[in-house]
């Protein structure tokens, strides 16, 4: 029941379970202007978990670029959040699936706002499956855009702060069962676990 409502009202529904003498925080809990002069690159940005991170670094001064396949998602989230916090929010279309794509949105990025200081490896993909029932195309697929996708969005940013001396935070959404392993989400459980070695 908690979760039934789905992620935009989880954090607002005050008939959740709350603590006896210390309510919830329902503010970023960094001083305003945090993120004031900083780039941050969000893949994945235009829905649930990335549009919540965006909107948080935007409130906090942060120029965000948001990049995502469906590009009228992104503009409709770029202009609500822009909207919020007075802070632009720039949507580049990418896929992060392919090398091509993530080359021309990291040179929009850095064309439009600057090198990134902040990048987030959000883009995923899941599904609920028995192991047994996979094909070779869900397991290709999901891998694809959690593993590859993340590879190829850091490698490329990373090439580019290289070139211009310059260091970023480098952040990857992944998941308590990438350690322990999962059946029914084996795909993405296997691509995250590869995105947190290549993290270390």
């Amino acid at each position: 029941q908690f979760f039934s409502r789905g992620p935009n009202v989880l954090h607002q529904d005050s008939s959740a379970p709350q603590a006896a003498f210390f309510s919830p925080l329902q503010k970023v809990m960094l001083p305003p202007n945090t993120f004031q002069g900083k780039v941050a690159f969000i893949t994945g940005g235009g829905t649930g978990i990335g549009k919540g991170m965006t909107t948080a670094l935007s409130s906090l001064g942060a120029k965000c670029v948001i990049a995502s396949r469906k590009l009228d998602v992104l503009k409709g989230t770029a202009d609500e959040i822009s909207s919020k916090t007075g802070n632009k929010v720039h949507a580049i279309q990418c896929d992060v699936r392919d090398p091509d794509s993530v080359k021309k949105a990291v040179a929009e990025t850095i064309q439009v706002a600057g090198h990134p200081d902040v990048v987030i490896n959000n883009a995923a993909g899941n599904f609920i499956s028995p192991s047994e029932r996979l094909s070779a195309n869900a397991w290709k697929t999901i891998t694809d855009i959690v593993l590859n996708g993340t590879a190829f969005v850091t490698l490329e940013i990373g090439k580019e702060l290289i070139k211009v001396q310059k260091g970023a935070a480098f952040l990857a959404i992944t998941t308590i069962y990438a350690e322990s392993g999962s059946g029914f989400v084996l795909p993405s459980a296997s691509a995250k676990a590869g995105v947190e070695a290549m993290s270390k």
